[in-house]
């Protein structure tokens, strides 16, 4: 029976489902054309698989500088199987004109790598190089412009805003030579967020009796530290001389800000959000068999940065387990403001039946514009979980008020005692058998003592030479699935034990986001933290999924990846 036992897991393990996909990797550019003043978007696109590790770095291009990324994914159930489609979006400034290459990029997936067409663009100079008619504009007139044929200027709309909040950033090139293409070479920023979003326009103005052509660049800017912050100055090239050999520079002056911390008193519901806000809670059912997951979804809505958006401070529900899904975002620039929305998910799951009660949400935020904090509060909501119906019914308690005895019995045996215990000699005080006897629940009670002080030692579980227990008690749990248990309970069961080990306490009632910022706080890195947050999320869905998920017979190796990641990190 063994050997057909080994002989169907083979035969198991060497079947590919029917639903599989072969995984694919594209990518593409929104334009093949820009000017200097654009910004170009390169998307990854990878789809026919669950779970994408190692991620995809921003690759490296000459002639484009990154700017910005962004990470979005969409899974969807298809005839029973999970269909999932991960975009890794990368945002370029360009720095030259030409054309400039985008090589093939390499991406991983389950041990194969994967090869991306080679991609082209063309950078010119500025939009609209060929044309002559211009809007007449009334930009500012610039006192220190006398007779010059190129001056440039620089300014901030505020110079003393409040860490997180929007300023823009604009420049001015006024030029008389309407032939001349300048070349802007922007500030690296340093001490500000730039989503690298930048607005270009040009108009034609009257100043000290010559006509320029003014090109004003817009760049839209969050300061991200308090206090003395400067910008450096912004430098314009011009060519000149035959065939444009000689390169003249005008600079900007340096701008100098002083950005205000948040003042005090926040709320307590404040994370750090600064902007104008509105919000939407909802959730996605009201009556759920027990086990089955909740979606609590809060959309966040209205002017500030929403890529850098901190999450609630979400509600807590005794009774429920709960996870952090990740968070999309939508962002656009309308009239000079960054505006958007950000969509929050957290899957609450019950452990009892009856009606629950979820509270409201709060969502603090402060506005800078009429510098106070702002708390807004959502409804809340009735949920109500049936029990499970193959559980067995508890028996009726008896309604009589008399409580049955059992029967008593007519006689009762004495036995003799013997005539050595009446004739003992010796007290029992006196025997050392009857001190050890006593004294041994006080030696475990002082070893227990022990065990519990060296397990709450805030030292690392781990020294050096010695096997990391951790680690080994985490595949003891995987290798101990016998016949009729759950895969992904015993990689729950595998992953939270070694969790609870390295932290000290139950990861049972944490989030995969409290979890992962614990972590970090160990030493563990950024990636490895986001590889444990997929990992325990794609658990809690298959555990709870009323579909089978595929991707259930690699759960177990990914867990024991991730374990010795981790180990290998937190030992360091």
């Amino acid at each position: 029976m063994f050997a057909a036992a080994v002989a169907l897991l083979m035969v198991g393990l060497s079947t590919t489902p029917a639903h599989a996909q072969t995984p694919s990797v594209t990518a593409s550019v929104d334009r093949t054309n820009l000017t200097m003043s654009d910004v170009l978007t390169l998307t990854l696109r990878i789809e026919g698989v669950t779970n994408v590790h190692p991620l995809p770095q921003a690759p490296v291009i000459d002639g484009l500088i990154l700017v910005g990324s962004e990470r979005k994914s969409y899974q969807t159930f298809v005839q029973g199987a999970l269909s999932a489609q991960f975009e890794f979006r990368f945002t370029y400034q360009p720095l030259r004109t030409g054309s400039i290459n985008i090589d093939p990029i390499n991406v991983i997936l389950d041990n194969t790598v994967h090869i991306t067409d080679p991609i082209t663009v063309n950078v010119t100079g500025v939009a609209g190089a060929g044309s002559t008619q211009l809007p007449t504009g009334a930009p500012p007139q610039p006192t220190s412009l006398v007779g010059q044929d190129f001056f440039a200027e620089s300014e901030v709309d505020d110079e003393t805003p409040y860490i997180g909040q929007q300023i823009t950033h604009t420049l001015r090139f006024y030029s008389a030579n309407v032939f001349a293409r300048p070349i802007y070479d922007a500030p690296d920023f340093a001490g500000f967020w730039n989503p690298g979003r930048s607005s270009e326009e040009e108009s034609l103005a009257d100043v000290a009796g010559r006509s320029y052509r003014v090109t004003e660049v817009n760049t839209i800017l969050f300061p991200t530290l308090v206090g003395a912050l400067k910008v450096e100055p912004t430098n314009v090239s011009v060519r000149g001389g035959l065939l444009g050999s000689s390169v003249t520079q005008y600079p900007t002056h340096q701008i100098n800000l002083n950005v205000r911390p948040l003042p005090p008193g926040e709320p307590d519901a404040f994370t750090g959000a600064v902007g104008r806000y509105s919000i939407v809670a909802e959730v996605d059912l009201d009556t759920v068999d027990i086990g089955g997951p909740v979606t609590l979804t809060l959309t966040v809505s209205g002017e500030g940065n929403m890529e850098s958006l901190p999450a609630p401070k979400w509600p807590e529900v005794p009774g429920w387990r709960a996870f952090d899904n990740d968070a999309p975002y939508q962002m656009s620039i309308v009239d000079g403001k960054v505006q958007g929305s950000r969509t929050f998910e957290r899957v609450y799951l019950p452990s009892a039946s009856g009606s629950h009660e979820f509270p409201p949400v709060e969502y603090a935020y402060f506005d800078p514009f009429n510098e106070e904090y702002v708390t807004l509060t959502s409804r809340p909501f009735e949920i109500e979980v049936l029990p499970d119906p193959s559980a067995p019914e508890a028996e009726p308690l008896a309604t009589s008020g008399e409580v049955e005895e059992p029967e008593a019995q007519d006689i009762r045996y004495i036995k003799p005692v013997p005539d050595s215990i009446g004739r003992s000699a010796n007290p029992l005080t006196s025997n050392s058998a009857f001190w050890a006897l006593w004294l041994t629940p006080l030696a475990g009670i002082a070893v227990l003592a022990a065990l519990l002080v060296y397990r709450k030692r805030p030292t690392s579980l781990v020294t050096a030479g010695e096997p990391n227990a951790a680690v080994q008690s985490a595949l003891a749990r995987l290798a101990a699935v016998g016949p009729g248990s759950s895969e992904t309970d015993a990689a729950s069961m595998a992953i939270h034990g070694y969790l609870d080990a390295r932290l000290g306490r139950s990861t049972s009632g944490m989030s995969a986001t409290e979890i992962a910022e614990s972590l970090s706080q160990l030493g563990a890195s950024a990636s490895a933290c986001e590889r444990l947050v997929d990992l325990i999320g794609k658990i809690a869905e298959m555990r709870f999924s009323p579909h089978e998920v595929e991707g259930a017979d690699s759960v177990a190796q990914e867990v024991q990846a991730t374990v010795r990641m981790l180990d290998e990190e937190l030992s360091e």
